[in-house]
């Protein structure tokens, strides 16, 4: 359970300092106060990446050299220092050098805005989703994937080199490496997303009668993976890249026997609010850790009936940090006004 944070020179809030005393925290205050900055900086210490920009600098207050993030949760102290230099994180005082040793230390689950183009957006944006979450589960599977796209980014600088009558020793002892991490990859990604499928039913069933499903789309299965390398050599050095593999996988999401992409806005946000709570169940399934669910503008598009439902299926047994335009009254829940706890 987090227990603190404090950011300093983080995007519009030059300082802040919040104490968390329940399992549900809802964070009030008008747009552009800094809700979302605080979800987002939690999910960073989680992650090691902001879900709104690719570039750490644009956190950092424009008037100021860097900034920070520290968390106190009832285990662990994060400390993440973000510069022109980079990012320098400890944990418990301690440096940490590999992304690896850092990413899912704390465990989080994001909702935002932004994660509709899971459903909405391109098959990248689904490869992300996917790396990001395994990330969390799998610390193997980090490793893998970095070894992957290092011998990835190495066949391709080769292709690029290559024509039809080139000697092709070289790009066979890449392409047997680059298969066997690619093999491992397929592997658990087809066992992740047929886990959280179980789940994801199980969630969606109340909320809606209508059939949700998720569906691994490998660009080629392991079986032919191997044999793709070697027999569509010369398509690859045609194309100057490597045209089939794990880097070019999809997920397919199908909702009441269609894609879901053609459903109404609220069943789009509705379909990956329960990704999100799926992703929950199977982390607390597979590792038996604590999971702090962040939710930010979830329940905007909700009728009233689905926002009821929604905030009564939320587990009871781990920490929520919310933010919403909507009022929220409960005795068990935490009411931070922002406005109120900056310090200018």
């Amino acid at each position: 359970m987090i227990k603190n944070i404090k950011l300093t020179n983080i995007r519009n809030l030059k300082s802040i300092n919040l104490n968390f005393n329940k399992n549900f925290v809802y964070l009030k205050g008008p747009n552009g106060v800094g809700k979302t900055t605080i979800l987002e900086a939690i999910n960073l210490v989680s992650t090691s990446k902001s879900h709104r920009t690719k570039d750490d600098g644009n956190l950092i207050n424009q008037d100021s050299p860097f900034g920070i993030i520290e968390i106190t949760t009832n285990l662990d102290k994060y400390r993440v220092v973000i510069s022109s230099k980079g990012k320098m994180v400890k944990i418990n005082n301690k440096e940490i050098k590999k992304v690896s040793d850092f990413v899912g230390k704390l465990k989080t689950i994001m909702f935002s805005p932004e994660d509709l183009n899971i459903v909405k957006g391109s098959p990248n944006i689904r490869r992300e989703f996917i790396d990001l979450e395994l990330f969390k589960i799998n610390k193997n599977y980090l490793i893998t994937l970095t070894k992957y796209r290092k011998l990835l980014k190495q066949r391709n600088a080769l292709l690029k080199t290559l024509t039809i009558e080139s000697d092709l020793t070289i790009l066979n002892l890449i392409s047997d490496e680059l298969y066997k991490y690619g093999e491992e990859l397929i592997n658990i990604k087809a066992e992740f997303i047929t886990s959280l499928n179980k789940h994801l039913q199980n969630i969606f069933k109340n909320f809606s009668n209508k059939p949700l499903e998720i569906i691994y789309s490998p660009s080629v299965e392991v079986k032919d993976f191997n044999q793709h390398l070697y027999q569509n050599q010369k398509q690859d050095i045609l194309y100057k890249t490597t045209t089939q593999g794990p880097h070019r996988d999809d997920l397919l999401i199908n909702f009441n026997n269609n894609a879901a992409i053609n459903a109404s806005q609220g069943e789009i946000r509705l379909i990956v609010v329960s990704l999100k709570l799926a992703l929950v169940a199977l982390i607390k399934q597979q590792l038996k850790v604590n999971v702090v669910l962040l939710l930010d503008d979830v329940l905007s598009e909700f009728d009233v009936k689905v926002q009821n439902k929604f905030l009564n299926s939320l587990p009871k047994d781990m920490q929520i940090i919310m933010n919403s335009a909507i009022n929220l009254k409960n005795d068990n829940l935490q009411i931070i006004d922002i406005e109120g706890a900056k310090n200018e």
